[in-house]
């Protein structure tokens, strides 16, 4: 009679000299791991991995497609709106330290707070409409019906985060706030897939990514352990006279984590508009990326080099193969 494998676990367990508690548990990390439990079965973290990487296939494969359809027009196009999402970075935070939309004003304080009101916030909202302008058109006339939903998702989402879900808005806005912005990171996330950007620029987002949340999460800490009101629910003097009651390593400790927060927000949305474009230069120069796939360029004679290439008829666009 066949023993089953929980009955053979059980006596190698009981039996003088079996596997200890440590050892056992150690057994049960690796099974969860590697995604399937010891009777053979897959487990459903292994399921979900296994749907992250059909997922990430899917993504890889769009990625191949956009790139592969992009003309000289579309990339000017993404050069414009890198150029205005860097802008939209700089100047609301600019105007927001100039004293336009509130004095006192609050250092270090994060995007969403220097953009809720006034002059920064319309600038704000002016300059992301147009890189988004810019960037929706090369997804309407280079994407999939997949990729243009998805762009209208993400855009969705901006919407929804920084004009109607503003920060201050109240306990419900500020909750739908965070949602929208947790989803707007991750839609950043599939961006960088999309338009295959290169692996600096991925670990620049993620790095500053993982601070952000560590040093968010430590300053959530430290406002409750010292009855501190959180950036959006008290104004900039308010919460100035309540850290200026708490101990002086308090004080220190919160201006580093929202200091932290406040940098590292600003490196992560910057790396991934500086390399948006990285994917896309690669391909053009035959210098890295998916290879063997086409794309549409816009031929040079004079120098044998940019777009087409020695021999191609001036202004003519032509499907060059990747080195």
């Amino acid at each position: 009679q066949r023993i089953s494998p929980r009955r053979e676990r059980r006596a190698s367990r009981d039996m003088p000299g079996g596997p200890s508690a440590l050892d056992r548990l150690i057994s049960r990390l690796g099974d969860v791991t590697n995604g399937m439990t010891p009777n053979g079965e897959e487990t459903l973290l292994g399921r979900l991995a296994a749907r992250l990487r059909q997922l990430e296939r899917r993504i890889d494969d769009e990625s191949a497609a956009l790139l592969s359809r992009l003309t000289a027009r579309d990339e000017e196009l993404l050069r414009s709106a890198r150029r205005l999402y860097h802008a939209c970075s700089v100047v609301p935070c600019l105007l927001y330290y100039l004293r336009t939309s509130e004095s006192p004003t609050k250092f270090p304080a994060t995007i969403s707070f220097t953009i809720r009101k006034g002059v920064p916030r319309w600038t704000h909202h002016a300059l992301w409409l147009a890189g988004w302008a810019c960037m929706g058109r090369v997804f309407q006339s280079a994407g999939s019906a997949a990729t243009r939903r998805f762009a209208a998702a993400m855009f969705a989402t901006g919407i929804w985060t920084t004009f109607i879900f503003r920060l201050g808005g109240g306990l419900l806005s500020d909750a739908a706030h965070l949602l929208g912005a947790a989803a707007y990171m991750v839609d950043h996330e599939v961006l960088l897939r999309l338009w295959a950007v290169a692996p600096p620029y991925r670990a620049a987002f993620r790095a500053s990514l993982g601070v952000l949340l560590a040093a968010f999460w430590r300053g959530h800490l430290l406002e409750r352990r010292h009855g501190i009101s959180a950036e959006s629910f008290a104004s900039p003097a308010v919460r100035r006279r309540q850290i200026a009651a708490a101990p002086r390593t308090a004080q220190r400790s919160l201006f580093r984590a929202d200091f932290a927060i406040m940098l590292s927000e600003n490196l992560l949305f910057s790396a991934f508009v500086q390399g948006m474009l990285s994917g896309v230069e690669a391909r053009r120069g035959g210098g890295g990326g998916l290879r063997g796939v086409g794309r549409l360029v816009q031929g040079r004679p004079s120098d044998g080099g940019g777009w087409g290439g020695r021999g191609a008829p001036g202004g003519a666009v032509c499907r060059m193969p990747y080195a």
